[in-house]
């Protein structure tokens, strides 16, 4: 086949595409700009941000919210500037696709995403969980019998999955994510110290948080000095959701899968997994070693261009329109 193959990681906060045999990586925030009425005009990303800065008839849509979509209108100019910007408008030959997405997105979602990368241009389009675009993209070998266990947290999504023979034994997908922690420190620095703070505040605050559930420290926080003992009831309620998700998946998977698993250790991936302590946190929970994959934030779209070389399995397994 003449055509190009491209992987895509369709976060809620960031999209990233990768061409297969390039290593060309386009990451860019999942934003559009739009103006209301001109159906022709439409910016993607960084640019999008930027005209908006200086042009207040663009609005700035975002059309995922917790890996599900909230846009269906600023996803298909979003997927279609990523596919562009990846292979140019002009082509000759059109790209396969394969794009992962949250594993709980539903079904009227997935092929809300199929149809605009159809539309797009795309040749063939496969849609890939992203737990499991996860685990390939770290090294698993999913098409073991052994069993692995994997979890993916994004900026709005988490997915969690033990995957053996090129499938999930059992998973679970949750609509948050660590940008939902930013939040929630954002809110109690305000509450109880009177300080607005910005995102990149949140998130250089963050090492406190995971911390908070181990060991005592203090920082800094937008001018005002917060311990991470005033942080651990919000840390507990944040990372409860997670724990619950974990030990069903846990419960749900056989008893000799579940020993692989847990022998091989779980893997955390996404941009949430540099969380400080969130590693010996789920350990405890898991009761296994967990380690961080090796740019955990660039994993799922790792998976997916290492995925489009094995199309076959992805016929069997996943959702796909030519």
């Amino acid at each position: 086949m003449l055509g190009k193959k491209l992987g895509v990681d369709l976060g809620t906060a960031t999209t990233r595409v990768i061409t297969r045999g390039e290593g060309t990586l386009v990451v860019e925030p999942t934003v559009v700009a739009m103006r209301e009425g001109d159906t022709n005009l439409s910016l993607f990303g960084l640019a999008a941000l930027e005209a908006a800065a200086e042009d207040h008839t663009l609005e700035v849509r975002r059309p995922l919210r917790g890996g599900d979509i909230v846009d269906g209108r600023a996803l298909t100019a979003l997927v279609t500037h990523a596919l562009n910007r990846a292979v140019g408008r002009q082509r000759i030959f059109k790209p396969d696709v394969v794009i992962a997405v949250r594993s709980g997105m539903s079904g009227d979602d997935r092929r809300v995403v199929l149809e605009a990368a159809a539309r797009a241009g795309a040749r063939t389009v496969y849609l890939l969980d992203a737990a499991i675009a996860a685990a390939v993209g770290a090294g698993v070998v999913v098409t073991s019998p052994r069993a692995s266990l994997v979890i993916d947290i994004g900026a709005g999504k988490t997915d969690l999955a033990v995957t053996s023979l090129e499938g999930t034994v059992a998973g679970r997908s949750l609509p948050t994510g660590s940008d939902d922690l930013f939040d929630l420190l954002t809110e109690h620095v305000h509450a109880v110290h009177g300080v607005a703070l910005g995102r990149s505040e949140a998130q250089s605050a963050a090492r406190l948080l995971v911390a908070a559930s181990h060991e005592e420290r203090t920082g800094e926080v937008g001018g005002v000095l917060v311990s991470s003992h005033e942080l651990t009831t919000l840390v507990a309620d944040h990372l409860r959701s997670l724990d619950e998700a974990l030990t069903e998946v846990l419960d749900e998977t056989p008893a000799g899968l579940r020993a692989d698993a847990k022998g091989t250790g779980l893997i955390l991936s996404g941009g949430g997994a540099r969380l400080e302590g969130l590693a010996r946190h789920l350990s405890g929970v898991a009761g296994c070693s967990v380690r961080v994959a090796n740019e955990p934030d660039s994993c799922a779209v790792r998976g997916t261009a290492l995925a489009v070389d094995n199309l076959d399995m992805l016929k069997r397994n996943f959702m796909y329109i030519r």
